[in-house]
């Protein structure tokens, strides 16, 4: 298949599935999930669906036992819409970069609020440490 098409399909899973977790799922562990990418093999027998959601490892395995035991149920529910010879076999995988993202952010805030603690004023100190002299 062509890249062009594999890029479609997955798409179209992506937004499915997200569609489906968010509306239809009885799981609320389900509706905290975002749906970050999917890759479709050639054949589109395969379908690895990345998945983030904030929280703790604990939560993170529960998540994961919950979308392995949806896959089915997903699997059914995405046959009419996509209409395939082949409806993908779905592989949920972790993808940690919101977690990456949320930890860098609250790196940040964190030192933004020890610059602010400092009484430090760049505008008057120079480049060498030195307050700039009147001319």
């Amino acid at each position: 298949m062509g890249k062009k098409y594999l890029g479609r399909v997955s798409h179209l899973i992506q937004r499915k599935v997200t569609e489906l977790l968010v509306r239809e799922s009885q799981d609320e562990r389900l509706s905290r999930v975002t749906i970050t990418g999917v890759s479709v093999n050639r054949d589109t027998t395969r379908a690895e669906i990345y998945y983030s959601i904030i929280g703790t490892p604990d939560e993170v395995s529960e998540v994961q036992a919950a979308l392995d035991g949806a896959a089915g149920w997903l699997r059914n529910e995405l046959a009419p819409t996509l209409r395939l010879r082949n409806i993908p076999h779905l592989v949920f995988v972790y993808d940690p970069s919101l977690e990456y993202g949320e930890r860098i952010d609250s790196i940040l805030d964190q030192w933004h609020k020890e610059e602010e603690t400092h009484d430090v004023h760049p505008e008057s100190t120079t480049s060498s440490g030195s307050t700039p002299t009147e001319e």
